[in-house]
């Protein structure tokens, strides 16, 4: 049983309320985890896709009436797999701008943050008062293309005098109105929640008597696209073998299956695999261990989320052994504290401090954590917990030759 356990685990400029923006679609798109919309990132789409429109500027600006066609054919045309991208919404009245007449509904003027792209501007981007958001902003407007010193639409429509619309001026950081149908500004488009779901798989073995495979299956009747990327033990890139690379593509057709299958052949590799799910996909894992003389024994594998900064899991070390892989979900060294209880809800000896490397993983025994030799002879949960960036775990559960996993929950 511990020989089992040791070849499949062995280890080897903004402020503080700036909000948690996540790429998504391959940088098509970036989710902001503050609002939960999902921002196109090409600020600028009609300006080189213009969906066989022709009341579009050679600029890219237009009319509010021609921005709503727009959005209307972004959605016809299933843009990036979506139909129901939309303009930004604004606040009215919005109480954070420098300007207010609360009884007419006017929130106009700088600090905006109530409006989608008020918001986008000062806490995501960095932006500052009075300056266009080309010449003050922080990291994260590298997320955006196209992104013009100008003035955007917005969705909604001005209370007061229903032939403006409120706008965002990205030169100045200021929210005012426009004329509809005379006035020509930018179009940004955003889709109301996560377009993906980020997923883990804390653990993958192939060759060396190993194998594992992914699922993957479309409950929608649309197509769907996204890429399966693997990483080392050590944050490194891990190239398979059967792809020639550390990542492949997997497409599916309107409630289709596919898989991803990483077979036992050369020594054994082991490390971790990272995908952002589209909306409809769901997937699970498949380990086998192959050993000459018996059965293979197989495990069915669930997903983690990407996003947890704790996992807890239920464990049973009476006559088993409880393995665990812990990823550390972070472009930097971070520490995974992991607190064990008995069935009591009783401690189990010292919280364990584990050291894991930027975007690395370990793996290893449950009781082998430190201070955590306690939980042999016992069964609890163990809470795997991080102050920042994230954590993904997958605990396996080994008795004798056969093993099985165990599902963590995850918030």
């Amino acid at each position: 049983m511990r020989l089992a356990i040791w070849i499949l685990l062995a280890a080897g400029c903004a402020d503080s309320a700036q909000a948690v923006l996540l790429e998504r679609l391959g940088g098509a798109a970036v989710y902001d985890t503050d609002l939960n919309v999902t921002w196109l990132t090409n600020a600028n789409l009609p300006q080189t896709n213009s969906f066989n429109l022709i009341a579009i500027a050679p600029n890219g600006s237009m009319t509010w009436s021609t921005a709503q066609n727009y959005i209307i054919a972004m959605n016809a045309a299933n843009y990036l797999g979506f139909s129901t991208w939309r303009l930004p919404t604004t606040l009215q009245p919005d109480p954070n701008c420098t300007a207010q007449d609360v009884a007419n509904h006017l929130s106009s003027g700088l600090g905006c943050t109530g409006s989608e792209m008020g918001h986008l501007f000062y806490s995501e981007l960095g932006g500052s008062n009075s300056t266009a958001i080309s010449g003050a902003h922080n990291a994260n407007y590298n997320f955006f293309r196209n992104l013009q010193d100008g003035t955007y639409w917005s969705d909604t429509t001005y209370s007061v005098d229903t032939s403006a619309a409120w706008v965002f001026q990205f030169q100045s950081g200021s929210q005012s109105t426009g004329a509809k149908p005379t006035s020509a500004f930018y179009v940004m488009a955003v889709l109301t929640g996560d377009v993906a779901s980020p997923k883990v798989l804390p653990q993958i073995a192939f060759g060396g008597g190993w194998y594992s495979a992914l699922y993957f299956t479309m409950s929608g009747s649309g197509p769907a696209s996204f890429q399966v990327n693997f990483v080392n033990a050590d944050g490194t890139p891990m190239t398979v073998p059967s792809f020639g690379a550390p990542s492949t593509t997997v497409s599916l057709v309107g409630h289709g299956t596919s898989f991803v299958e990483l077979p036992n052949t050369g020594p054994l590799t082991q490390g971790y695999a990272t995908f952002s799910l589209p909306p409809g996909v769901t997937g699970y894992a498949v380990f086998r261990q192959s050993v000459d003389g018996r059965a293979d024994q197989e495990a069915v594998v669930p997903l983690s989320s990407a996003l947890a900064t704790t996992s807890t899991l239920v464990w049973d070390d009476t006559n088993l052994t409880t393995a665990v892989a812990i990823v550390n979900l972070s472009p930097a060294d971070n520490i995974v504290t992991v607190t064990a209880r008995d069935a009591q809800g009783r401690s189990l000896g010292s919280p364990a401090r584990v050291s894991i490397p930027a975007n690395g993983r370990v793996a290893m025994a449950l009781r082998d954590l430190p201070g955590l030799g306690n939980t042999v002879g016992n069964r609890g949960t163990a809470e795997f917990t991080v102050t920042s960036g994230n954590v993904a775990v997958l605990g396996l559960r080994f008795r004798l030759t056969s093993f099985t996993s165990i599902p963590t929950q995850d918030k």
